[in-house]
Parts: C-alpha cells; structure tokens; sequence
C-alpha cells in the first residue's frame, strides 16, 4: 500500500512538472512574439470585417511574419466598456488566449467614460489545440459578456485574421 501511495504521489508530481514545463514553453513563446520587432503589424476595422455594428466600433489587430500569423488582438468597444481577445500562434495554431472583459467605472450614479476597470480575465493556455487540451485560469467574474464553451469557439477569430491579412 505504501508503495502504491508513493508511486500515485510521484505520477501526480510528475504530471505537474510536466504541466509547468508545458506552461514555461508556451509563456517563452508568447515573449518571444512579443519582443519579435521584425513582425508586421496591420489593423482593420472589426465593423468592416464582420459587418456588425457596436456602440464602441472594433478594432483587429494582426502580427504575422512572411509565413503566417503570430498574434491576433480583437477589441470591441461596447456601451458598458470593451471586449478583448488575445491569441498567441506558433506553427499557425493558438497556445494562449486572453479574454478581458473592462466595464466603465460609475461616477455620481452614471458611466464614467474615462475610467476603465478590468472585471474578468481568462488565460487559457493550449497544450493540444485539436484535443481541446490546455489550462484556464479565471480571474474576477463576468458582468456582461459571455464566456466561450471552448477553444474551438475562438477559430471564427483566427479565420477572419488570416482573411484579413490575405487581401
């Protein structure tokens, strides 16, 4: 029993580590696209794109070397306050996504248009993007804006980018 329970406790420990360096791996490459100046960047108009209309109007953003694309930032301003959606590529597929949700700030009873609060924060971390595999890390609640059901639920985003970027 004994050597049950200390074969269990290093499997999970294992399983961890992995994990971490899984974590570490996907974080590097995220720095990396970040502090890569050799990247393109080119930005649309979200309205234009999708052909939906927002109280705040939209905004695509794409970073891509001569092969494909690396980063997506898509923002939608709203009457509440704004939408963001990042997506981190390698080798054309999403390894970390971030999703915000920031509400405008209240002052005497009504919107104060010049503050904005981050409410939500989700990090999803891809280690398997065609099983749906990753970790998801949540940070604050939703207030108005709904949540994907999965990853998948991001590719309409990475479509409308690579289209973008190819016209």
């Amino acid at each position: 029993m004994k050597k049950t329970f200390v074969i269990i406790l290093t499997l999970i420990g294992f399983l961890s580590f992995g994990q971490e360096n899984k974590l570490d791996r996907i974080e590097n490459e995220v720095n990396s696209i970040n502090s890569d100046s050799t990247l393109t960047k080119s930005e649309f108009d979200w309205v234009e794109l999708t052909g939906i209309t927002t109280d705040g109007g939209g905004i695509l953003k794409v970073w891509r070397n001569e092969n494909q694309v690396c980063k997506i930032v898509e923002e939608i301003g709203l009457s509440y306050g704004r939408v963001r959606i990042t997506i981190y590529l390698e080798g054309g597929l999403p390894i970390k996504i971030i999703e915000t949700e920031e509400n405008f700030g209240e002052k005497n009873g009504e919107l104060n248009y010049n503050q904005l609060n981050e409410v939500f924060r989700a990090n999803i971390h891809i280690f398997d993007w065609e099983s749906d595999d990753g970790k998801i890390e949540r940070i604050g609640k939703r207030v108005l804006s709904e949540g994907s059901c999965s990853t998948f639920d991001y590719e309409p985003i990475i479509e409308r980018a690579e289209k973008a970027t190819s016209e």
